[in-house]
């Protein structure tokens, strides 16, 4: 029978993700010396009085000319949606019509185009019941024409637009334009690529 107890522990290199061995009974052979504690940051002098003069030298630096402070820039100047007149039914109904005249005429999306198309009726629902504001009508009635206008870098910027100012409203079907607007944008691409 074999008996362990009286094999001598031979040491080993532990491995790297060993734990290390602590010696829990053994007195700390060294005496206690202050750390060198590297990591402290050094205040730097806020006035011309150093109160150690021997740790920074005095430099004298000229003076700094006085700038008047930059004004911040100005925000772009939008229409206000007060300003422009827009009959919501109308606008309705010539985006949805534009978005899905564009997704008959690109076969290409096989079958997203039911998921695009219900995302579509969404937008029809929620436009129709009033839970969209003026201005995600003005900016999807500006994206519609982009579409139409095969104009994909106009339509990105307002897509874009719409899921940072408006995602609370538009989060639900936005994605189906989205995929309308990425096929635009990818359609400009391969007939710029066949141009050159």
């Amino acid at each position: 029978m074999d008996n362990y107890d009286n094999v001598p522990k031979v040491p080993f290199d532990p491995g790297w993700n060993d734990p290390p061995t602590f010696s829990y009974n053994t007195q700390q052979s060294t005496p206690n010396r202050p750390r060198n504690f590297l990591n402290k940051r050094v205040a730097f002098p806020l006035s011309g009085n150093n109160p150690n003069p021997g740790c920074l030298p005095n430099i004298n630096l000229p003076k700094m000319p006085s700038v008047p402070p930059i004004p911040p820039p100005s925000a772009p100047k939008h229409n206000s949606c007060e300003d422009i007149d827009l009959d919501d039914e109308r606008t309705l109904t010539e985006v949805k019509s534009i978005l899905l005249k564009f997704l008959e005429d690109t076969p290409e999306l096989g079958p997203k185009a039911n998921d695009i198309r219900k995302r579509v009726n969404v937008m029809e629902e929620m436009w129709s019941n009033k839970k969209l504001n003026k201005r995600v009508h003005i900016q999807m009635k500006q994206l519609a024409e982009a579409l139409k206008d095969n104009q994909p870098s106009i339509a990105d910027d307002i897509h874009r637009a719409l899921m940072v100012d408006h995602v609370s409203v538009v989060g639900t079907w936005m994605p189906g334009v989205k995929q309308l607007v990425h096929h635009c944008v990818a359609r400009a691409e391969l007939l710029a690529i066949d141009k050159e």
